[in-house]
């Protein structure tokens, strides 16, 4: 018999709440600035093409190099994220899992293993489930934000459009309605 899990006691709406405060492009819009600021304090230009220079130069310390690198990679990803507003969702959840992973490795819950991850028992229909409803809500908020006061009809007709012209399958208005019944966008 399996332990019961303690409660957490926090209510959809708090829960809903908290996410919606992480914006994965503010989040590394920041990171990107904390890095510009210790090439700033070393008296390191922040121009696009010195920061390249940078990347694999001997010439600075690795700090110095790992805060180009950050502004770097930053700077792909933001314009990965302005060309297609689905890739916010997979930014956010690998800021997540690596925030997990990092407190994960301090505590030090993971050890090395050989388990692969075909060997592990995953439900995948339920993870499909859940990746695709996470991805319908990631575009209509995304839809939302660029168009303020649309109905939730508009905004889940734009959303099934938006992904079946992304190459996306199972799409439809009519599951994106089923997916999404008790959505509250404000």
């Amino acid at each position: 018999m399996k332990p019961k899990e303690p409660s957490l006691n926090i209510s959809l709406t708090q829960l809903q709440e908290a996410v919606e405060d992480l914006d994965p492009k503010k989040n590394l819009k920041n990171i990107a600035a904390a890095a510009a600021e210790i090439l700033a304090e070393s008296d390191l230009s922040t121009r696009w093409d010195d920061i390249v220079i940078m990347l694999d130069s001997e010439n600075i310390s690795e700090r110095l190099r790992l805060a180009a690198h950050i502004i770097f990679r930053a700077k792909l990803v933001l314009n990965e994220i302005d060309k297609s507003p689905i890739t916010k969702t997979i930014v956010y959840n690998t800021m997540l899992m690596m925030d997990a992973l990092e407190v994960s490795n301090l505590k030090g819950y993971i050890k090395d293993s050989s388990t692969r991850i075909e060997e592990l028992d995953i439900d995948a229909s339920s993870m499909d489930t859940a990746l695709k409803k996470e991805r319908v809500v990631s575009v209509i908020k995304e839809l939302q934000t660029d168009n303020p006061g649309k109905g939730i009809t508009w905004l889940r007709k734009e959303a099934s459009k938006f992904l079946t012209t992304e190459g996306y399958r199972g799409y439809s208005y009519r599951q994106i309605m089923r997916d999404t019944k008790g959505l509250k966008i404000d």
